[in-house]
């Protein structure tokens, strides 16, 4: 009777944690400034950030006369686009229109270009919104914004998603806006784009000539010790008491209290982590990338440089799945193992996963010759060829991230966008082009 009696009281007592864990969930999705629940303490050098910094077009498009341009300084770029977010709309009454056709390059004189769907919600975070349209942008998303300056002076802007052929339209209210538009059309300093119109859905543009970016090398700061990653042990696990830390035979740490796990690897210099328990459900995209910026804020999660950044790369709403990349110098960096290039959150009611980098890039202190790339010209004429070519929705100028151990390289190199993410374009099959 007695042993019975003591086993039921210790299923009762495990039920209660069971229940306790599962019921846990630290409030990410108040503000975009949340303070870590456990510990004021960031990551080293971290920072926090807002959708208006993280969601940036990877490409801004000039057209006139039927010439695509764009900037060379890619400082220019981001100067533009954050002069343009302090424009106010208006007009957005009539919500999502369907069955739209792409803008004809006659009809706008600017085109950004994203790397993802944004999803619409982000419209009212981006750009200041009359209270009466916020509820129009609810719903959709976009991969595009035209920009082009009407007959009455007045900037227009159609938000456009290519896959499902949707827009919404605005007016910008800001009497100046066409002068910026100008200003910026205006300015010299641009290299030209190739258009090429035959890939899977919109155009891909393509900078004509050889590429000029540098080989880089840099110093790294690393966060791989118990004593670095306290902001985020503290924010991940419910009780330090009970975690226990163990050396990984594959190399690295584990951090565990039986549930939840940590694995820090230092010589590869990134982490993941997971947590079994969250209950699953499907969020919206706007809802997934405010809490993961919000959870990323809390333990100032965002380690990048003066020179770098994170930015917002993927939405995958069917797994609850962010990814945020590191571009350098408005160029994306693509890792051999990319864990070493992307934040990527799978997120349920907390952080189910969380893969990240556990560095930040130092100085650069060896600037290489350009590589021996093929030239924008050249790239087209491989995709008017190669076979699958039709499956390619966009063609980036970008970096190669090759860990050196004491040192990160950034290696230019040519990398297509397709159906299944991001990857280098296979020079070997582009009969001997960029081959000394």
């Amino acid at each position: 009777m007695i042993k019975t009696l003591g086993l039921s009281a210790l299923i009762a007592a495990s039920l209660l944690l069971t229940l306790g864990i599962w019921n846990y969930k630290p409030n990410y999705d108040e503000t975009e400034n949340v303070e870590s629940n456990y510990t004021d303490e960031p990551l080293q050098a971290g920072h926090e950030e807002s959708k208006k910094s993280i969601i940036e077009p990877s490409k801004v498009i000039f057209q006139a006369n039927g010439i695509f341009s764009s900037f060379e300084n890619r400082g220019d770029q981001e100067a533009f686009y954050q002069e343009i977010q302090e424009w106010s709309l208006t007009g957005l009454d009539q919500g999502i229109q369907t069955d739209q056709k792409l803008p004809d390059s006659d009809d706008y004189s600017v085109q950004l270009i994203y790397p993802l769907e944004v999803p619409a919600g982000a419209i009212r975070d981006l750009f200041t919104l009359e209270e009466n349209n916020i509820n129009q942008v609810q719903r959709g998303s976009f991969d595009r914004i035209f920009l082009n300056e009407n007959n009455s002076g007045t900037v227009e802007l159609v938000f456009y998603n290519t896959e499902a052929k949707m827009s919404i339209h605005a007016e910008v209210q800001n009497a100046g806006a066409a002068d910026v538009l100008d200003q910026y059309a205006d300015m010299d300093g641009k290299i030209n784009y190739i258009e090429y119109a035959e890939g899977a859905g919109a155009p891909i543009y393509i900078p004509q000539g050889e590429p000029e970016i540098n080989d880089l090398t840099f110093s790294v700061d690393t966060f791989t010790t118990i004593s670095d990653l306290d902001p985020l042990l503290n924010n991940l696990f419910t009780n330090r008491e009970v975690m226990t830390s163990n050396r990984l035979e594959s190399g690295g740490t584990s951090y565990s209290d039986g549930i939840r796990e940590l694995r820090a690897y230092e010589s590869e210099k990134y982490m993941e982590y997971v947590n079994p328990l969250p209950e699953n459900r499907t969020i919206e995209g706007s809802e997934l990338v405010n809490q993961t910026i919000n959870f990323l804020n809390a333990h100032r999660g965002w380690t990048n440089s003066a020179n770098d950044e994170y930015q917002l790369y993927n939405v995958n709403v069917q797994r609850n799945e962010v990814t945020y990349r590191l571009v350098y110098n408005e160029y994306p960096v693509f890792g051999q193992n990319d864990k070493q290039a992307t934040i990527q959150i799978t997120w349920r009611n907390q952080p189910y996963k969380y893969d990240r980098p556990l560095f930040k890039l130092g100085e650069a202190f060896d600037y290489g010759e350009p590589p021996d790339l093929p030239s924008g010209e050249e790239i087209a004429g491989y995709l008017e060829d190669a076979k699958g070519s039709g499956s390619i929705k966009d063609i980036a100028l970008g970096y190669k991230l090759v860990d050196e151990g004491i040192s990160i390289r950034l290696v230019p190199a040519w990398f297509k966008q397709d159906t299944t993410g991001w990857s280098e374009l296979d020079l070997s099959e582009m009969s001997g082009l960029g081959e000394e």
